[in-house]
């Protein structure tokens, strides 16, 4: 008898087999890291990531990236880099994942090195923090579904609830051999968007473009555990804004990023 569910493939064994990207290193697309008839934004920008640190040997850090989600990807998904422009301490590199309809995302990576600097600022309220997850009551979503490949405490969003902000400590199940920064690109999509909170359950939504800036130089965490924060500030006209932001096991500010949302309701 054939298994319906096939074993999970972990992210790092589709970041190897993406490799530098190119044609030659097709990346195929399982069902478990799909949302509805797409990849998983957070799956497509952490591949698309890969590929560009791959483009040269000595690039600096990742300071920020840039995702546009230009349509959806399913298929064989192949990434395209471009050195957009080195210079001495900042790399630019435009990044694109391709799939059976074409192209579906398009990204701009800033990778740069740190500076000596007499100014600091730090001007960011932190969220409510709940208690770390333990080892129980741990939820997952189901097998062709992206959030199986996850785990959390209780139901990602509760729609009996109207909220303009989502606040949940997320993980990945199989962590082993990852690049923290492409964990933190998977992870900091792993929230609904957070308007979904004000719309009815059946409302359909789309994310449309993404900012992420890097805060933390070397990302690190408790047992894997990333607390997400999602607020939208401002929603009209089927189009809304949200600010988001990834925080540690020790409540330190991980990463930054707000993101475009459409919605039909």
């Amino acid at each position: 008898m054939t298994d319906k569910h096939p074993e999970p493939i972990a992210l790092a064994d589709l970041l190897s087999q993406c490799g530098a990207g190119g044609p030659e290193n097709p990346v195929t697309l399982p069902q478990s890291w799909t949302q509805g008839r797409t990849a998983f934004g957070g799956l497509s920008g952490a591949i698309a990531y890969h590929a560009a640190s791959l483009i040269e040997a000595d690039l600096p850090p990742l300071r920020s990236t840039q995702i546009a989600f230009t349509g959806p990807l399913f298929g064989a998904l192949i990434a395209e880099t471009a050195m957009l422009r080195r210079g001495k301490n900042s790399a630019f590199v435009q990044s694109e994942i391709f799939g059976d309809k074409g192209l579906g995302l398009h990204c701009n990576f800033i990778f740069a090195a740190p500076r000596p600097t007499e100014v600091r600022t730090y001007d960011i309220a932190a969220p409510d923090f709940p208690p770390l997850p333990g080892d129980s009551d741990l939820h997952s979503g189901p097998p062709q579904f992206f959030t199986s490949n996850m785990e959390y405490v209780g139901k990602r969003i509760d729609t009996s609830t109207k909220t303009n902000r989502l606040t949940r400590w997320m993980r990945l199940k199989q962590r082993a051999g990852l690049d923290p920064v492409a964990e933190i690109l998977c992870m900091c999509d792993s929230l609904p968007p957070s308007v979904m909170g004000l719309l009815d359950k059946n409302a359909m939504v789309s994310s449309m473009n993404w900012q992420v800036n890097l805060i933390a130089e070397s990302p690190a965490t408790q047992d894997g555990w990333w607390l997400i924060d999602s607020h939208t500030h401002h929603a009209d006209h089927g189009s809304s804004s949200q600010y988001m932001s990834i925080w540690n096991s020790h409540r330190e500010l991980i990463a930054t990023a707000m993101q475009s949302v459409a919605y039909y309701a």
